[in-house]
């Protein structure tokens, strides 16, 4: 049975499982996740911070999806090494999983400034789902909320917390010509913020480089995001700054080890930025490339 093993969980590593299901084939598929959670789409996760949305309606399958066709799944843990050679990966608890064909599809991940503090509750990046399932709940009780990082996702923040009443301070360069300072946001250019102010692991405060100090209970750091690639550094996989080197199938330079999503990019071509549906759109081809290579190799075996 040809075994195929998807690490990462978001929107190419789930378009592509679930195309991988709708072809019936000889082959079992383990996918191995980061997050406890089911997958969800990260995409509509300020629209889940603002409460326009539900929790339930961020899902991209039922809770019955894995069992239901007959998918290994594997849930709050971690990558840690692909050895190409041996075609195994291994695991954070250190079992590890053999493979025939291997989907990378971890996205990206979110770094915080080291300032200090910064490992206080209530300071989080904006990306994954049990965050921003802390700092919605952080909303609830604060008055003021700290933005820092990316002006477009900074914006987009700041509007979804003036919805909900509170108090906006965003620490970002440049301003956008669209945003409006009103009463609940303040927008601060050309700073940076040097420390994270507190009592033990409670925050209290956040100071600028200017000395200016805010008090707040919630800190959001937003984008300053990189290929989330480190475990492949000594597996062979041709990377690019981080980025992991694909052809337009969606092949790396190892046959049997393909790349998709927001960790990937074409080789020999500028790195471009990937929308929710681009990322699907590439997992689905990485099934596509894959279902190829099992008609070619089942074809080639019924001849002999």
């Amino acid at each position: 049975m040809t075994r195929i093993v998807i690490i990462g969980n978001s929107a190419a590593g789930f378009s592509c499982c679930e195309a991988l299901i709708k072809y019936s084939g000889d082959y079992e598929i383990t996918v191995i996740s980061e997050e406890a959670a089911l997958p969800y789409k990260r995409n509509l996760l300020i629209d889940y911070l603002s409460g326009n949305i539900q929790e339930s309606e961020l899902f991209l399958c039922a809770a019955d999806f894995y069992e239901k066709n007959k998918i290994k799944f594997i849930t709050d843990n971690k990558a840690i090494r692909v050895d190409a050679r041996k075609q195994l990966v291994v695991l954070k608890d250190n079992n590890k999983i053999s493979y025939d064909y291997l989907v990378i599809s971890t996205g990206a991940k979110a770094s915080i400034p080291d300032v200090p503090g910064n490992s206080k509750d209530g300071v989080y990046a904006f990306y994954a789902l049990e965050d921003i399932q802390k700092a919605r709940q952080q909303l609830m009780l604060g008055d003021t909320v700290c933005v820092v990082g990316d002006p477009d996702l900074c914006l987009r923040l700041s509007q979804a917390i003036a919805s909900k009443e509170k108090q906006a301070k965003i620490i970002s360069s440049p301003r956008p010509e669209s945003f409006i300072t009103t009463e609940k946001a303040e927008w601060m250019e050309n700073l940076e913020v040097s420390e994270i102010i507190g009592e033990g692991a409670e925050l209290k405060a956040l100071k600028l480089n200017n000395g200016k100090v805010i008090g707040t209970s919630l800190v959001i750091f937003a984008g300053n995001y990189l290929p989330n690639t480190d475990f492949l550094k000594e597996s062979g996989i041709k990377t690019d700054e981080g980025y992991i080197c694909v052809d337009e199938t969606m092949c790396t330079n190892i046959e049997n080890i393909f790349a998709c999503g927001s960790a990937s990019k074409i080789e020999n071509q500028p790195l471009k930025s990937k929308s929710w549906e681009d990322t699907v759109r590439e997992g689905t081809l990485t099934s596509s490339t894959i279902i190829t290579l099992l008609e070619r190799r089942n074809t080639s075996c019924q001849r002999y």
